[in-house]
């Protein structure tokens, strides 16, 4: 049986200014999972597929039992306690990981992702990841802005704006035609949604916040 304690807060957030330099924006991945435009790369834990043989080891040994049976019982005790560990070790990263976002940026600027269309792509890597779950408890501890996806994050230079639309699925680094720039897709991509974020407030010349790299 599991037990758990929750305790809520109110939060006031101050009002946002153009020299608080606390505004990030993330850029979601499967190489990285979290990209930050201050340079940050973030890794998840693989919950599920680190722990896949021993996931089908446990349902073979569930097949074989006879449905009912004692030994069949305790075979589907085994795999619910794997399935619930692997559930409370992502959810446990991703509260730990929210909250240091949240002391360190008062505001956090996200392309409002098509979960579902993404699942289609990649199936057992976006389940596995969990983007949907860590979303909404980033909105529940965090001051939280989404933006629009169809908004050319990854083909845009974030230097001189230039669209590149050569760009393919697999390149993870390209240089802008139009000012020479090298960029890296998953950084380019976060800049340009930390831009987007700042410019809803009106105040582009927001600094980015000096990288701070964090340890999970």
């Amino acid at each position: 049986m599991d037990y758990w304690i929750c305790i809520a807060i109110e939060k006031e957030y101050p009002k946002i200014s153009a020299t608080s330099g606390k505004i990030v924006g993330i850029d979601f991945g499967l190489k990285t999972f979290l990209t930050l435009s201050d340079g940050t790369q973030i890794q998840a834990p693989r919950h599920y597929l680190n722990v896949l043989k021993q996931v089908r080891k446990l349902h073979r040994k569930l097949s074989k039992k006879v449905k009912g049976s004692n030994n069949y019982k305790l075979a589907k005790k085994q795999l619910a306690k794997l399935y619930r560990k692997i559930v409370n070790s992502r959810k446990d990263f991703f509260h730990k990981l929210a909250n240091e976002l949240a002391k360190k940026y008062q505001y956090i600027v996200i392309e409002d992702l098509n979960i579902k269309a993404m699942q289609k792509l990649w199936d057992k890597k976006i389940s596995d990841y969990a983007f949907r779950e860590f979303i909404s408890i980033l909105e529940y501890k965090t001051n939280l802005i989404k933006i629009d996806r169809f908004y050319p994050f990854t083909k845009t230079c974030s230097v001189c704006g230039y669209v590149n639309e050569n760009i393919s699925l697999k390149e993870r680094t390209w240089i802008c035609p139009e000012c020479g720039t090298k960029h890296n897709r998953d950084i380019n991509a976060s800049i340009n949604i930390y831009k987007v974020g700042a410019s809803t407030f009106g105040i582009d010349g927001v600094r980015l916040a000096i990288s701070q790299q964090l340890s999970f």
